[in-house]
């Protein structure tokens, strides 16, 4: 019942939930240890704002990002929505858009935009290379690093298709570290185990709103990596492949690039 450029729009969409499902795993294991919906109301967190109860449209999704639903009809194809972001810098996902916190923005969406904003500096787990099922839990990682400040995030894993997920199952911190113009990425080594767990993964390093680095090295050895111009974000493949291991990605900047 839609046309193509809709279509692509939904699909597009679907793809982007399955790409974020290593953080949306994360974050159901946290509503089930601690009884926190992955959806919650801002005034959970910033209870002492008015505006978190006065925007009653917006909510967390998961620690690190925040929703603000689009409702209301579009006008020569954009949709004009009232955003109230809470102290802190906030990266527009669908622009790229650095918005600073404690104020409310009027923003434009087309159909294929929403309103999604991540806290500045968090260095998330997704998949990447467009993941068409869920069927296996070895996928690629792409440790998505945005702008600004710095971060910790615990990923979390299990076998996926038992109930042995309350003892079985293993973690892996993330963490992002500014000094000067080096910024450093460490994927520490994973914690736990669970049946039929996989020793290797391949993960990659995904930068955005960046200028190129000037050089990049994974436990000290140099690294290539790829710039995506039209993105203003690169890439950076891990050679190391052994889950037990830590891996320490040193990103070194010409220009004082800082948090």
């Amino acid at each position: 019942v839609f046309d193509q450029w809709t279509t692509d729009i939904i699909r597009q969409t679907v793809r982007q939930r399955y790409d974020m499902v290593p953080y949306i795993y994360t974050m159901a294991r946290k509503a089930y240890e601690e009884g926190l919906a992955i959806c919650r109301p801002l005034y959970y967190e910033w209870p002492e704002c008015q505006e978190a109860y006065d925007f009653k449209n917006e909510y967390m999704f998961g620690d690190d990002i925040l929703i603000a639903p689009i409702t209301k009809p579009a006008v020569d194809n954009f949709t004009e929505v009232d955003v109230w972001l809470p102290e802190g810098d906030w990266y527009e996902m669908h622009t790229g858009t650095i918005l600073q916190g404690g104020q409310t923005y009027k923003r434009y969406f087309a159909l294929e935009e929403y309103g999604v904003y991540v806290k500045a500096g968090a260095a998330l787990p997704f998949y990447g290379d467009e993941v068409d099922n869920l069927s296996s839990n070895s996928e690629d990682i792409y440790v998505t690093v945005f702008p600004g400040g710095e971060s910790s995030f615990t990923m979390y894993e299990d076998a996926g298709n038992d109930k042995d997920y309350a003892e079985s199952y293993a973690t892996t911190q993330i963490s992002s570290r500014w000094n000067g113009n080096i910024q450093t990425v460490t994927i520490a080594p994973r914690k736990g185990s669970y049946k039929n767990m996989p020793a290797e993964r391949k993960f990659r390093i995904k930068v955005l709103a960046s200028e190129a680095p000037a050089r990049v090295s994974v436990n000290g050895e140099d690294v290539a990596f790829k710039y995506l111009g039209e993105d203003l974000a690169f890439i950076i493949d891990i050679p190391v492949t052994d889950c037990a291991a830590e891996k320490n990605i040193v990103i070194t900047y010409i220009d004082n690039q800082t948090a």
